[in-house]
């Protein structure tokens, strides 16, 4: 048997302070002479097939659009005398750092699977599958746990094992790539580690390895954190209607924050459930005993109210303690999954600084 993760652990630690790309995207759907192969390391749960994937379009990197004139309707003229009058490039047909998308540097070209946040939906999820795409040539694949398969055990290893397999499926059809995990909040954070847990049992002893040790950098983004009923009733509510978390837990948000109250009392029973503390247990052992020991970069903030600062600085302390290269870059303001949207150019270059040290062996 393994050796037991106490989760005392997490209670004791104290927070510490911390030229152009050519574009691809992939359906991720196999191909006919590879159907069979792609089958092999399916977990073979009856009745289940793989969700259909996330098609993803290309973006371009810049615009062809002329940049805005200025407010006379020209360019600027020259003011000496003698000027012809014709008009000059200047600093104001520049575009500004806004005007540019961010992009991610990196050395080659990954496998990306981004696992979004616990009911989080496709149009929220897409600007990231977007920065990841028109950053190069890379193949990424979008997961989105369900508020479903996120609190209940036996629906979350099902999805988990369709998805093992759907990222199975990425190797065979583009081997020879780097694997790049994008997570966020504690509901990618569960999803991933019972994908974890489960990629133990693929039955093709070679796609096994190749599923964990091709993993080269995992990337959180606002966890984990402990869930608790305040944060689950706040977060269920939130990613059913759209709210910004920060306004549900500040009680602002009106038929929101209605809700999250009703909620917690609720959850506050279910969470203490067995079969709910073992479902938490198994995650934390997965993510400590068979994740890959692969650099992690952890994004936070000082004002998530979902994932508290000292919360995600105790559990980086954790995965130090297993040997992981950890990296935390804290964001000053941006509340949960925000940091992207409120500091963009920042967040992609923390990001490619991540990927150049963590990709620098392949």
């Amino acid at each position: 048997g393994r050796p037991e993760v106490h989760m005392s652990a997490w209670h004791r630690l104290q927070p510490s302070q911390p030229a152009g790309p050519s574009y691809h995207t992939s359906s991720h759907q196999p191909s006919t002479s590879s159907a069979a192969a792609a089958a092999k390391p399916s977990l073979l749960i009856p009745g289940r097939s793989a969700p259909a994937p996330l098609i993803l379009p290309r973006t371009p990197l810049f615009s062809t659009q002329a940049t805005p004139s200025s407010s006379s309707g020209g360019s600027p003229q020259s003011s000496s005398e003698g000027s012809s009058g014709s008009s000059q490039p200047g600093p104001a047909s520049l575009p500004s750092a806004d005007d540019v998308p961010p992009v991610i540097i990196t050395p080659m070209a990954c496998r990306v699977v981004v696992i979004g946040w616990m009911g989080s939906k496709k149009r929220y999820l897409q600007k990231y599958a977007n920065l990841w795409l028109r950053s190069g040539d890379h193949e990424v694949l979008v997961l989105r746990p369900s508020v479903a398969m996120t609190l209940v055990r036996w629906r979350g290893v099902v999805v988990a094992g369709s998805d093992i397999d759907r990222v199975a499926r990425m190797h065979i059809e583009n081997p020879n790539m780097p694997t790049i995990y994008h997570i966020f909040s504690t509901g990618g954070f569960i999803h991933a580690g019972t994908m974890w847990r489960w990629m133990d049992e693929v039955e093709d002893v070679v796609m096994r390895r190749d599923l964990l040790e091709e993993v080269k950098g995992i990337i959180f983004d606002s966890g984990p954190s402990r869930v608790s009923a305040d944060i689950a009733s706040t977060a269920i509510a939130s990613a059913t209607l759209g709210v910004p978390a920060e306004d549900v837990a500040a009680g602002r948000a009106g038929l929101a924050s209605s809700i999250a109250a009703g909620l917690r009392p609720m959850l506050a029973a279910y969470l203490n459930r067995p079969s709910i503390k073992q479902r938490e247990k198994e995650v934390f052992e997965a993510w400590y005993e068979m994740a890959p020991t692969c650099p992690q970069l952890y994004l936070y903030s000082d004002a998530d109210p979902l994932a508290h600062a000292d919360e995600v600085e105790r559990y980086m302390k954790i995965q130090e303690s297993r040997g992981v290269d950890v990296v935390g870059h804290k964001f000053e303001g941006s509340g949960h999954c925000e940091h992207y949207r409120r500091h963009p150019h920042e967040y992609s270059f923390v990001i490619s600084q991540f990927l150049s040290r963590a990709l620098a062996d392949w």
